[in-house]
């Protein structure tokens, strides 16, 4: 009977060591890569304020993207759009749109894909852009971002313009924007935003 528990109680401990032996992937990929992975936090807008901060909303087509380190050494993605139709701002006819993430020759980076924007080749989208980059050494290699990250971001979807958290009805999307800016003024957004500044 001793003998049995001893038995058992070398091959618990047996078991314990060769599950506790396995390396993590999320760490080091096959090719030796650094991976990061990352969960962030971003802010919640609704249509007013999503308005507000942009300085560019757009429709267009995605037709290139570049893989690109940071000023902080991390992997970003340049999504170059194609410019359909302008709603607001005076754009390029092509625009490079930065989004976090993405594979360089060293470091391969997946930020919080439930908040972080993405987007695909030839992919149709409409999209809320900011020139706001701060004083971070890189901003001129890229013209936006995307206001809210995935909240900026809109794909047509039966008639609707639509992201998992907003949606505008496509027949009265310009008339909309239009209502919401003089909403926007009447409600001094502007004063407020420039007070928080």
């Amino acid at each position: 009977m001793l003998m049995n528990k001893n038995a058992i109680f070398i091959l618990i401990i047996f078991a314990l060591l060769t599950g506790c032996n396995g390396t993590n992937e999320n760490s080091i990929d096959k090719q030796n890569k650094v991976v990061v992975q990352s969960e962030v936090t971003i802010a919640s807008y609704d249509k007013n304020q999503l308005v507000h901060d942009s300085d560019v909303i757009i429709e267009g087509r995605v037709i290139d993207k570049k893989v690109t380190e940071d000023f902080e050494g991390f992997p970003a993605t340049d999504f170059i759009i194609s410019v359909d139709k302008v709603y607001k701002g005076d754009p390029e006819k092509e625009v490079s749109v930065r989004t976090r993430g993405g594979e360089t020759d060293k470091m391969i980076y997946h930020p919080d894909e439930d908040e972080i924007v993405s987007f695909e080749l030839k992919e149709k989208v409409t999209v809320f852009l900011t020139n706001e980059k701060g004083n971070r050494p890189d901003k001129d290699d890229f013209d936006y971002f995307v206001v809210g990250q995935f909240q900026g971001k809109f794909n047509e979807v039966n008639g609707k313009l639509i992201n998992k958290k907003i949606d505008f009805d496509v027949n009265r999307f310009e008339k909309e924007l239009k209502q919401i800016e003089i909403l926007n003024k009447e409600n001094k957004l502007d004063t407020l935003h420039k007070k928080v500044e």
